[in-house]
């Protein structure tokens, strides 16, 4: 499982124990692919303080925190842990010794309950402070005090050995060069550490150099170069004669040994100098790889906020044109029912015509056929006169006859008074005086004959009216 896939399934487990569950998950994800957090995994755990005080269930990254001390690589174990408050609130970094290791007391920067107290830490701002950064800081302050070391074996060993067996030329010889080198070491830490402590333990003559304790190295001092006092005595001895025999072979030996000694701690000490600036080249490159990735972080967030702004203005638009769209689909539904109705009354209203003219269709047979058997009984019976065949059925039907009979004959005699004077037959004051007198004639039929059109067609739509 990959880091940023094992990240979110600890959050699944979680729940809602974050307010900002992306910068964890991306804080995370740059931790464990970073160099130093190549060996941390995440998992779920509950915070418990040093008061006492827990929190629930939060994401833990536990693993080790590679070291650099004096030339070699060493990995620290640790637990960090993210408060629920992350990243408002810094990490809490428990230091994890195993069952072979011990937590140095009065530990700079660790505390005795494996606590872990840096600058980095309480200097803690959300937005320019990450996890990789921490653990760099980490490493860096490891690496100039160990937090831990190894725990002292049960018992001591002693430093005496035996002298029986030797010549007194061979005795002589190891005097000698214990001597000298005990002089070399001497000048060598006076040079380079000069609170070192002079005062050597043990018994017996001729002993080995016994390892540094714990002790020692945490109060300051540097142990002692031989494993007894007489050690001590044969130096200042052989010192002594050193000075009075300068062309003893075994003084030289041991001089040049010295000097060769002091060449190879100085060529140390120019290794270990190359393996710091090695380190702090390397520390100095994930920082910036980080800062890089911060770069690229901040304009990936600058550019989707882009596309964010970019997409909601397009949304924006779509959602106004769709908008008006169904408005005007809306509008059109509307018209399309009222249109719907008015069809349904235009149909409803045919329907009556067609009714009314199927009706007047029937009547229109009967009269047909009225006619047309009075059209039979007539071809029987004698030839009517011209002026019979047109009989008023009722008063008014007469009055328009008359009226119109009238009418024409006026118009006629007209013409021909007309015809008469432009012959000369009457002169033109009678023509006028008749002409004037039947005008006004015509004029009242004329009249009275539109009044009584006008009475019968209202009285013929009453009628049909009331028929429909």
């Amino acid at each position: 499982m990959d880091a940023e896939s094992s990240i979110t399934a600890a959050l699944a487990r979680l729940g809602a124990v974050y307010n900002d569950p992306p910068r964890v998950s991306r804080d995370g994800v740059r931790l464990l692919r970073s160099p130093l957090g190549a060996h941390l995994r995440p998992t779920t755990s509950p915070l418990v303080y040093t008061n006492g005080d827990s929190t629930p269930p939060v994401l833990v990254f536990s693993g080790t925190i590679a070291m650099s001390y004096k030339g070699a690589t060493y990995n620290i174990p640790v637990d960090t842990y993210l408060p629920p408050q992350y990243p408002h609130r810094p990490p809490v970094i428990f230091v994890r010794p195993t069952p072979g290791m011990m937590i140095k007391p009065n530990h700079q920067h660790v505390g005795s309950d494996g606590n872990v107290y840096m600058p980095y830490l309480s200097e803690w701002r959300a937005p320019t402070h990450s996890l990789v950064e921490m653990a760099v800081c980490l490493s860096s302050l490891f690496g100039a005090e160990p937090p831990c070391y190894a725990k002292p074996p049960d018992g001591s060993s002693s430093n005496s050995n035996g002298s029986g067996g030797n010549s007194s030329g061979g005795r002589r010889r190891d005097q000698l060069a214990a001597a000298a080198t005990n002089m070399a070491n001497t000048f060598m830490q006076g040079v380079f550490n000069p609170h070192v402590n002079q005062q050597n333990g043990g018994s017996g003559g001729g002993g080995a150099a016994t390892p540094p304790s714990y002790d020692s190295i945490s109060a300051g001092n540097t142990p002692p170069t031989t494993g007894n006092a007489n050690a001590n005595s044969n130096a200042s001895n052989g010192y002594g004669q050193r000075e009075n025999s300068n062309d003893d072979p075994d003084i030289r030996r041991a001089l040049e040994c010295s000097r060769i000694e002091a060449e190879l701690a100085e060529a140390k000490r120019k290794e270990e100098e190359e393996e710091r600036l090695k380190e702090a080249r390397r520390l100095s490159e994930a920082a910036e790889v980080e800062r890089q990735a911060r770069v690229e972080e901040e304009q990936m967030h600058e550019l989707r906020s882009k596309l964010t702004s970019k997409l909601q203005g397009r949304l924006s638009q779509f959602y106004s044109g769709a908008r008006e769209v169904i408005s005007d689909d809306l509008r059109k539904q509307t018209k399309l029912e009222r249109g719907s109705d008015d069809v349904r009354e235009e149909i409803l209203d045919l329907r009556r015509r067609k009714d009314a003219l199927e009706r007047s269709h029937i009547a229109m047979d009967a009269a047909t056929a009225d006619i047309q058997s009075f059209l039979q009984s007539m071809e029987s019976n004698v030839e009517i006169p011209v002026d019979d065949l047109c009989q008023p059925s009722s008063v008014r039907s007469r009055q328009m006859l008359e009226l119109d009979a009238k009418n024409h004959a006026i118009s006629d005699v007209l013409y021909f008074l007309d015809r008469a004077l432009v012959k000369g037959t009457i002169p033109l004051d009678v023509h006028l005086k008749t002409v004037r007198r039947l005008a006004k004639q015509q004029f009242m039929a004329r009249a009275l004959l539109t009044k009584i059109e006008q009475t019968m067609a209202a009285e013929g739509s009453r009628r049909k009216g009331n028929h429909f």
